[in-house]
């Protein structure tokens, strides 16, 4: 049976990553891993202050800008931009 992921399962994600609990793996670009890493910290932002809403854009933009150098993160890039594409409209 797959594991439900839901809003509880993120907000974990988030708080141990934070934390220090979880981190990430491999070897990536100081770029990229300091993109990651303030992108993870305004999540934060989501599970303490819910009522914001949404990470500030900048964070958003930080990120897909700190990816788009690499051809190895043109997946996970273009997966970023979808995501963001589908929640513009609805």
């Amino acid at each position: 049976m797959a594991k439900k992921i839901d809003k509880k399962y993120y907000d974990n994600l988030i708080n141990d990553y934070v934390d220090g609990k979880i981190g990430i793996k491999g070897d990536h670009p100081k770029e990229v891993n300091e993109a990651i890493d303030t992108f993870f910290h305004a999540g934060k932002i989501l599970v303490e202050h819910p009522e914001a809403g949404k990470i500030p854009a900048e964070y958003v933009e930080k990120l897909l800008a700190s990816l788009a150098p690499y051809p190895e993160y043109h997946g996970l890039l273009m997966e970023l931009v979808g995501i963001i594409q589908k929640g513009e409209e609805g």
